[in-house]
């Protein structure tokens, strides 16, 4: 009685890593607003997005969120029109790909989180459970 109760609940657990794996999948292949190659200011030196690491794109993140709210700030005290392009790009554009990239970078590690759990509940199923789940697996296969 007690395995059974056990088996629902890991189902249960496992159901909840598959729909945490499938909102992770979204994740990984965006469509992207910018060419994700950034400019320096003054420079011609530029960042590529997809390969910094996590720490400098937060960085990024937090200047281009202060370029944004300063801009919109002192447009609206001046009463004056604010183009926000940078390069061919909105700056909201480029915040919202770093963002992206962020997010893509902590999936990576959610996924293999996740992995772990899902080897630990698999772990704990009773011969049975795993038995009736590779029967399912196979009859799936087969078209039945």
């Amino acid at each position: 009685m007690m395995a059974k109760k056990n088996d629902v609940l890991v189902g249960q657990l496992l159901k909840k890593v598959e729909e945490k794996k499938a909102q992770i999948k979204k994740i990984k292949n965006p469509s992207f607003k910018t060419n994700l190659s950034l400019p320096i200011d003054g420079t011609t030196t530029r960042i590529n997005l997809n390969v910094e690491h996590p720490i400098l794109l937060f960085r990024i993140l937090v200047d281009l969120e202060t370029r944004i709210e300063k801009s919109q700030g002192i447009a609206e005290k001046w009463d004056i029109v604010f183009d926000n392009s940078w390069h061919g790009y909105t700056l909201e554009d480029w915040r919202d790909d770093v963002v992206l990239k962020i997010k893509q970078s902590q999936a990576q590690r959610q996924v293999t989180e996740l992995r772990t759990i899902e080897k630990k509940l698999e772990g704990l199923m009773s011969e049975d459970k795993r038995t009736n789940i590779e029967l399912e697996k196979l009859s799936e296969l087969l078209g039945d």
